[in-house]
């Protein structure tokens, strides 16, 4: 099941608690609802739209294109260890469509998602959360029979990968 947050009651219950003044049953009309994974996103373009000053309006815009590249740059680090990890690219295609949610080999997962974690990007810091929405892939290349080592190893690559884009 998609979580969803209403992000216009969201805005709505802010604005009130700011103002201390209003109706709350006026503040809980739904006009907006995005998934989860793009709540964060959605609030971003309803503060600059309600920016007070061009200033600020441009330093909403500059925070929301770091927070897009980010996500970028993480889903794309999750798709670079698939396909580094599988042996052809239907192969990858395949880990990367698979909806079933069950993760077989429990023990194996955690291992590679921690690992992930501490190489790439660590989801419990707030600019990287968005990594968490990727991990079912991982459970999906567990699936597969692919080797702990060999999704390690495709780690490591993209890792490198990653500190050489950040020194440059």
């Amino acid at each position: 099941m998609l979580t969803v947050i209403c992000v216009e009651v969201v805005f709505h219950l802010m604005s009130l608690v700011a103002s201390s003044v209003g109706d709350l049953s006026s503040a809980m009309e739904v006009k907006d609802c995005v998934p989860n994974p793009d709540a964060r996103v959605a609030v971003m373009q309803r503060r600059i739209q309600s920016a007070g000053s061009p200033a600020e309006k441009e330093k909403l815009e500059r925070e929301l294109h770091e927070h897009m590249q980010t996500r970028e740059a993480v889903r794309a680090s999750v798709i670079q260890v698939i396909e580094k990890a599988t042996d052809s690219k239907e192969q990858a295609l395949h880990v990367q469509s698979a909806t079933s949610v069950d993760i077989t080999n429990p023990k194996m997962y955690k291992e590679v998602v921690e690992y992930y974690k501490v190489k790439c990007f660590n989801w419990h810091e707030p600019k990287y959360e968005f990594a968490m929405h990727f991990m079912h892939l991982f459970a999906n290349l567990c699936r597969e029979q692919t080797s702990l080592e060999r999704i390690k190893s495709a780690i490591d690559d993209v890792s490198e990968s990653l500190k050489r884009e950040d020194v440059s």
